[in-house]
């Protein structure tokens, strides 16, 4: 799971040289990283992709006039390549829409490379200005936000292309205050972002998240007629069923977070008094700053 951009745009470059004062003998070179691997697509339904890796999964809907993208993973010009590449190989249509489900830069990345190639880029109304707030880390200083979309909406917008109907819908600030759901409404899937995953969720409170915001956009995603879920992170497509059982481990955790609260838990001692081991395994760090002061007051703190 990521944290928000602020954190997910850092990187590290590594160095070495050996030095002629050294032995005589040649330095041993650091070990080289390991690659990345490649993108895997995978079919989901007749004219429906998802191509996982490099950060979160991106989904390709094709239609006759066009693609419809959802998602465009970390930054990166050859992450970018890889994923025009891919979709090239499923159909030689243009790509015409790009969506962003949220903010964090492992969904957001390559905006600007889409926008560049006359792609519409649409996302929350929300997300320009939480992207505007970006502030780069002292340890990479020209570190930059991922481009804003070009079209931005409040709670509905329909793409219509090629005979097809794309919805999106913000129902709620939940993963971030910019989350959108992508419904293919012709398929019966749901494009979910990071509303869902296959591996432990955060919620971004400092990103405008709240989990009871949260599962009321869930609740409202479960009332529409679909039947596979493409998550944000995740090797394969979800269920019903494992929707609502991630909704209710999400329920869980807010009902014992308010418990604890009740109880007498200060915040400092908020997360130690959470069961969460029938849940998911939460980063030691994962309850910190932000984090912890937006789950401390939605579970009823002062």
């Amino acid at each position: 799971m990521k944290l928000a951009v602020r954190s997910l745009l850092a990187a590290a470059l590594i160095s070495a040289s050996a030095s002629a004062a050294l032995a005589q003998t040649p330095a041993t070179p650091p070990a080289a990283s390991a690659p990345r691997p490649p993108l895997v697509v995978k079919p989901v339904k007749p004219g429906l992709f998802m191509i996982v890796g490099a950060g979160g999964n991106t989904t390709v809907r094709v239609t006759d006039d066009g693609i419809v993208l959802v998602d465009s993973k970390n930054p990166g010009q050859p992450i970018y390549d890889e994923i025009v590449a891919d979709v090239h190989t499923i159909s030689p249509k243009p790509i015409k829409y790009l969506v962003d489900t949220h903010i964090h830069a492992d969904h957001t990345g390559n905006n600007g490379r889409f926008e560049a190639a006359g792609v519409k880029v649409v996302g929350q109304q929300n997300i320009p200005t939480e992207l505007a707030k970006f502030v780069p880390p002292a340890n990479n200083p020209t570190l930059q936000a991922p481009a804003a979309p070009n079209v931005t909406y409040d709670k509905t917008y329909e793409i219509k292309l090629g005979g097809k109907t794309v919805k999106l819908n913000h129902f709620a600030n939940g993963h971030t205050n910019g989350d959108t759901v992508v419904y293919f409404p012709g398929l019966k899937v749901v494009s979910m972002g990071d509303e869902l995953v296959a591996v432990t969720p955060n919620c971004d409170y400092g990103g405008g998240g709240s989990i009871t915001g949260w599962l009321s956009s869930l609740d409202q995603t479960l009332k529409l007629d679909w039947d596979m879920a493409i998550p944000g992170h995740g090797d394969n497509p979800l269920t019903k069923a494992d929707m609502k059982a991630f909704r209710d481990k999400w329920a869980t955790f807010l009902d014992r977070a308010k418990a604890a609260v009740k109880a007498g838990a200060t915040k400092d001692r908020l997360v130690a008094a959470i069961k969460t081991d029938d849940l998911w395994t939460f980063n030691p760090n994962a309850w910190t700053g932000a984090r912890l002061d937006g789950l401390y007051a939605e579970a009823g703190g002062k």
